[in-house]
């Protein structure tokens, strides 16, 4: 199995790198999926393999990159580390990154701590600043602590029960694979790191950011930090939530994408 050797603390990253001579696009999905899921996913479809190079990236305390328990081990410098390490194992420079939820706020990592591995970056449903008190938060952090005593399923049923929905397969089984103990020791990691960067201002990365406009726990900040980066755009989509935004997109969000890995400046 191809795995990259985090460079800081020795964690391993599980990647699976599909090759070809395109540019190199990185993919890292959301809070609980492996890559199986984030292959399937709109917007890795939408991404023409015959013009880019896809890699799919496990995040430490997912799918098979190592699982560590402790929170420490989540810090934000250790998992651009991850991001970092699969760049160097397959001997590339640099990459865009897309990262979708748990992934977009990597994403806002990578732009702070390793800018110059970065064509550009493709950010989904996330904000860069101090974790919010939010409706989704309470759901997240209430799941995650049923499930380290009712399992992984009580994590998923939190979920499912705050969208209205139930996850399609494999999708749900996946989901019902994954290591609670780890999720938890990642998601308390994020509440207390607060923001990511202290001056996105002083950010010279390409960024698109794209968001449900019924996320409400992310959109303000969302539209904060694209009015603080430079060189962001901000794609807001009408009737979708933040589950919504990364399931179903609207074709304008996957022309944004295709046109930002496109552009060449």
């Amino acid at each position: 199995m191809p795995y990259a050797r985090n460079a800081v603390d020795g964690s391993r990253v599980y990647f699976e790198d599909d090759g070809g001579d395109g540019i190199a696009v990185a993919f890292h999905g959301g809070f609980g999926e492996s890559v199986d899921l984030v292959r399937g996913s709109p917007i890795a479809q939408a991404v023409p393999a015959d013009e880019f190079r896809h890699i799919y990236v496990d995040h430490r305390g997912h799918g098979r990159s190592d699982k560590p328990h402790d929170p420490e081990a989540y810090a934000m410098p250790l998992r651009v580390a991850d991001a970092v390490a699969v760049l160097d194992e397959l001997g590339i420079e640099r990459a865009h990154f897309i990262g979708m939820s748990w992934g977009g706020r990597l994403g806002f990592g990578i732009g702070e701590h390793a800018p110059e591995r970065v064509h550009s970056l493709v950010i989904g449903g996330q904000q860069p600043y101090g974790w919010p008190d939010s409706p989704l938060t309470r759901v997240v952090t209430e799941g995650l602590a049923a499930s380290q005593t009712e399992g992984p399923e009580a994590f998923t049923q939190a979920l499912e029960g705050f969208w209205g929905i139930r996850f399609p397969e494999p999708r749900r089984t996946r989901g019902l694979d994954n290591d609670p103990a780890a999720l938890q020791a990642a998601w308390s990691a994020s509440l207390a790191e607060g923001a990511v960067s202290d001056d996105l201002r002083t950010w010279r990365v390409r960024c698109l950011i794209f968001i449900g406009a019924g996320d409400a726990d992310f959109l303000d900040q969302a539209r904060r930090a694209a009015s603080e980066i430079p060189e962001a755009e901000l794609i807001s989509l009408e009737e979708l939530d933040h589950y919504g935004a990364h399931t179903n997109p609207e074709n304008l969000v996957l022309e944004a994408i295709l046109r930002t890995l496109r552009d060449e400046s």
